[in-house]
């Protein structure tokens, strides 16, 4: 029996036609052309049948590995966060420590500029499509800074409280929602500050009882926002109709969590706990963990994909596909390597997945890799 793992098609397609050749020799001797002709095409229904069952045997996985791209000059420090620009074709991924926005093709995964300063610390992106802007959280200086995307000049800087970091754009409302305080100005607390993105004002804060927001989720639809409280091991349901924590939900299952996506339709939070590696399934209906399982070490961004029912969670060990079985119920489906790559970006119109790893210890240089997702 021919098997495709660790040989691939081309050589199972070569043992079989190996196989008929060998075949048709036989019977050629032993009964003449007649025969032979007939064999001849029941090798093609066998050839066929196997090629079929070889190619599904091979185009199970989720994630396939279809190209890379080197960044030689990106020499160290973790990336943070990615912004897609769907008609322009753009894909935006920052450097915290070297301090770059690095521009690709979205189309290609081609690299297209590094431009470093313009912000000295990115953290959290988001790109405005209607005004052809990227805004850009900068923990250097405290601030959010608007650039134009076609140049990334700064437009405007919005000065902010220190320790910017996680962030979360509502297009409907047209607020970014942007974490900062806490830990970096020696308060107990934090506050997500409302950006309006047509004035460059804040114009409103949400104090928030802890001193680490690391990620930020939005339910537009239900006008919440879930925020990971990582100090205390919690997370904040904030109720952007009156701007306040409507409730906190504390669960021993949840620890150093930083990683989290929605799925919606089915009220299910996912949270990534960090050492150790762990997926945490909230029922926002009533707060109740309703499901846990294993993923990689340091999960820094997570994204539930609705139309294949899977979330796609990104470590320092690599990508876990997650398959959704029911509200409930998960499953591990696929574990690939990033070389360390923990930031990642899903484009659903376009089925990529793209995650960027630095130089370090798992990798000789920084670069990206795409992966079409099927």
């Amino acid at each position: 029996m021919c098997r495709t793992g660790g040989f691939g098609l081309g050589f199972c397609l070569e043992w079989v036609w190996g196989g008929v050749g060998r075949s048709i020799r036989s019977v050629n001797t032993l009964y003449g052309d007649p025969m032979k002709h007939r064999f001849l095409a029941a090798a093609a229904v066998v050839l066929a049948l196997s090629s079929a069952a070889a190619l599904r045997a091979e185009d199970t996985t989720p994630l396939k590995l279809i190209g890379s791209t080197p960044l030689p000059e990106v020499t160290g420090g973790d990336f943070d966060h990615f912004a897609a620009d769907l008609r322009g074709n753009r894909l935006f991924v920052v450097s915290e420590d070297y301090a770059s926005i690095e521009v690709f093709d979205l189309r290609t995964g081609k690299h297209l500029k590094s431009v470093r300063g313009v912000v000295k610390s990115p953290r959290k992106i988001a790109y405005l499509d209607d005004k052809d802007q990227l805004l850009v959280n900068d923990a250097d200086d405290a601030s959010c800074k608007f650039l134009d995307a076609k140049d990334l000049h700064v437009i405007e800087r919005v000065p902010l409280e220190a320790g910017v970091d996680a962030g979360v754009y509502d297009a409907k409302a047209r607020i970014f929602y942007v974490g900062n305080g806490g830990r970096a100005t020696h308060q107990p607390y934090s506050y997500i500050s409302k950006i309006n993105v047509d004035t460059h004002e804040v114009v409103g804060r949400i104090r928030v009882e802890a001193t680490t927001l690391k990620t930020l989720v939005l339910d537009a639809e239900a006008q919440k926002i879930y925020v990971t409280m990582r100090d205390k091991n919690q997370v904040g349901v904030i109720d952007l109709r009156t701007d306040t924590v409507a409730v906190t939900w504390s669960n021993p299952e949840l620890h150093i969590d930083s990683a989290m996506a929605y799925d919606a339709a089915q009220h299910r939070l996912f949270l990534g706990d960090r050492k150790p590696g762990k997926l945490v399934v909230l029922n926002t209906e009533n707060d109740s963990v309703v499901a846990t399982l294993p993923i990689g070490e340091t999960s820094d961004d997570m994204v539930y994909d609705a139309g294949h029912h899977r979330i796609y969670i990104s470590s320092d060990d690599g990508v876990d596909v997650i398959g959704q079985d029911s509200a409930d119920q998960y499953h591990l489906l696929q574990h690939v390597d990033t070389m360390g790559g923990k930031t990642s970006e899903y484009v659903p119109s376009r089925k990529r997945l793209f995650v960027v790893h630095t130089k370090g210890e798992r990798a000789a240089e920084a670069g990206l890799q795409i992966f079409a997702v099927r």
